[in-house]
This record gives structure tokens, sequence and C-alpha cells, in this order.
């Protein structure tokens, strides 16, 4: 009896009753081929699509490791969601050159074990809290704030990502269970985020500014 991931179709319908934490470990787990494409799991996820992409590639960034080249994988496609989400878009649509993209089963299902126990903590605080910030302009706002905090995501940088990226997947889990609470925590976890990323990227360029004196 084939799986609903098997079949290519009803992912999300199926595991709708699962947390954000779950839903991705499955897909992970039972995903029957050695590589997924980036088309197959937005088609995996359904109506669920914008806050389980911008967690999706979010987590990424939230193993406590710093990995090179990961930083603009994660933070591109992050930037472009966040942009439909702003620009009011109904579902989320990647450009064929993203969706073509794979990655190994085993490295999404790394990702997500290593990633899981952040998702958890945050779903322990999540609950239906709604106002303004959980309807329609609230999702702009939400979707504006995200291409700013992608944008720093993208920069390849160690600690310029990790918290950024925290912040989008809270504010996701808020926008999919409309918890206002939620969505303004990774709000705030977005300005810290902001000022520490700034601060780096600041750093690193009086370093370089400081070594090219020295060359020149």
């Amino acid at each position: 009896m084939p799986t609903p991931v098997a079949q290519g179709h009803g992912f999300s319908e199926a595991y709708a009753h699962l947390p954000v934490s779950s839903l991705m470990l499955h897909l992970a787990r039972d995903w029957p081929a050695e590589r997924i494409t980036l088309g197959e799991m937005i088609h995996a996820f359904g109506t669920r699509g914008y806050g389980l992409l911008i967690i999706l590639f979010a987590i990424p960034n939230l193993i406590p490791i710093y990995i090179p080249g990961w930083s603009p994988i994660f933070g591109v496609p992050l930037f472009i969601v966040c942009m439909q989400l702003a620009l009011g878009l109904p579902e989320p649509r990647l450009p064929a050159i993203l969706t073509r993209r794979s990655m190994k089963k085993a490295d999404l299902l790394m990702i997500v074990e290593k990633s899981n126990p952040w998702l958890k903590r945050i779903e322990r605080y999540v609950r239906p809290r709604p106002s303004v910030l959980t309807g329609a302009l609230g999702a702009r706002l939400i979707g504006i704030y995200g291409m700013w905090l992608a944008a720093l995501v993208i920069i390849p940088l160690p600690l310029t990502n990790g918290p950024t990226s925290l912040a989008c997947a809270i504010m996701a889990f808020g926008l999919m269970e409309e918890d206002t609470r939620s969505i303004i925590g990774g709000a705030v976890v977005g300005v810290g985020a902001s000022i520490l990323a700034l601060s780096i990227i600041g750093g690193f360029g009086w370093v370089l500014a400081q070594g090219l004196d020295f060359l020149f």
C-alpha cells in the first residue's frame, strides 16, 4: 500500500493534524526516493504553503554549526517566498531553476532532526490569538519584514543567519496558527538579530577596509 508521499500528492492532507516539527520529520523519513526536489516539497505541503516554506528555508540555519555556502542556498528562496507573501499572492511560486534543485533525503533528515528541538520549543507556546496581525494585512507586513531578515540570511557570514532565521520561523508559526503573540515575539527577535547581523557585517567591513589600506 503506497504512502501519501509515495503517491506524490495528499501529503499535507494525510498529516494535517500533525504539528510542523512532526510534519517535517515525516516528510524526511517517508520520502520514497534518495533525493527530493524543492518543487516536490512545495507540492507535498499543499495549502500550508507559506508558513511551512518559510520554516523549511529557515531551519537549516538553526543548526548550531556554520556550513559555508548554505546561507544563499536557503536565503534566496526565503526572500522570494517572503516577497510573494508581501505582494499578497494566494500561494507561493518559485522559479523553475529553484524548484528543480534537489537535496539528498539523508541531508534533509539530518537538517530536520537537528532543528527539531528548536521547532518543538516554539510549538509549546503557539496557539490561536487572532488580531489584525493574523489577517491579510498582517501577512503582508510579515512578508515585508521577512524580506529584510532574509536579505541578512543570504550574507555568508557566521551568526548573521541563525538568529534572523529563528525570527522568520517564529513569525511563520504565528502566521499559520493565527497567534499574534508569536508574530510579535518573532518580530522582537528579528530586531535583536538585525542589530547583531549589522554589527558583524560592519565589523567585517572594517577589517576588510583595514586590510586593503595595509595592502595599498
